[in-house]
C-alpha cells in the first residue's frame, strides 16, 4: 500500500527551495501536488493535497529563508586546515598555542573521536604545523575558501536549516570540504574557486523575499 505521506514528505525534504516556499505559504498547493504525482507515480490528488497541508502540524519550528534573511554572511580566502591526530601530546601543544594567540577568534578548533581539526588562515596553520610531526599530521589543506554564517538564536531549534544551505550548494555542483555547526554559527569551508560562487548564491537566498 502507498503510504503519500512519507512519499510526499520525502519528496518536499529533497527539495529545500519547495520546503521554504511551502513553509513561508507561498506556494499553489494544488500546483506542488500534480507535480509531486508527476514525479512520483502517486495517482490520489486529495491524498497528496492531504499530505502538503500537514506537512508543518507536527508543531516543531521548520526553516524558512526568512531565518536566513536575518543572518550575516562572510566569506574569507586563504584559509588552510590541517587535522591532527587525538592524544594527550597534540592536546597539550595545541592549548600551549592557542594561549598565546593574540587574535582569539583567528582559529576554529574542532575535536573529534580521533582528532583535532584547526581552521584559520595560512599563515596561522602553517605555524601551527611546525610543532607537529608528519606521523601526527592526518591532513594539512591550504588556499581554501570560509563562508561564516551569523544567524538568530532560535536556529538551534530550527528543522532543516543546514539541509537548506547545503542543497543550494550541492545542486550548483559545490563540493562541500567541512562544515560546522555550533550555536548560532555554521561555518563552510570549500575549494577557494568556489567562494565567490557560494557566497552568490546564499546571499541571493537572503535577498530573494
Amino acid at each position: 500500500m502507498v503510504n503519500t505521506a512519507e512519499i510526499v514528505r520525502k519528496y518536499i525534504d529533497g527539495n529545500p527551495d519547495l520546503k521554504d516556499y511551502l513553509n513561508r505559504g507561498i506556494i499553489n498547493i494544488s500546483a506542488l501536488s500534480r507535480e509531486i504525482m508527476a514525479n512520483t507515480g502517486i495517482e490520489d490528488f486529495d491524498a497528496t493535497m492531504a499530505a502538503l497541508k500537514r506537512y508543518r502540524s507536527n508543531g516543531q519550528a521548520v526553516y524558512n529563508s526568512e531565518i536566513l534573511d536575518r543572518s550575516n554572511l562572510e566569506m574569507s580566502s586563504n584559509i588552510s586546515l590541517i587535522v591532527i591526530k587525538k592524544s594527550y601530546e597534540s592536546l597539550k601543544i595545541i592549548t600551549g598555542i592557542i594561549g598565546n594567540l593574540k587574535k582569539l577568534n583567528s582559529i576554529n578548533l574542532v575535536e573529534t573521536k580521533n582528532s583535532f581539526s584547526l581552521i584559520g588562515d595560512n599563515e596561522t596553520i602553517k605555524g601551527f604545523s611546525n610543532f607537529f610531526s608528519d606521523e601526527q599530521i592526518i591532513e594539512h589543506k591550504k588556499d581554501l575558501g570560509q563562508l561564516s554564517i551569523i544567524s538568530p538564536e532560535e536556529i538551534e531549534k530550527t528543522k532543516g536549516y543546514i539541509n537548506f544551505i547545503t542543497m543550494l550548494l550541492y545542486r550548483a555542483g559545490i563540493n562541500i570540504l567541512q562544515i560546522i555547526s555550533f550555536y548560532s554559527d555554521t561555518i563552510i569551508i570549500l575549494e577557494e574557486k568556489d567562494l565567490t560562487d557560494a557566497f552568490k548564491i546564499i546571499s541571493a537566498k537572503m535577498i530573494e523575499r
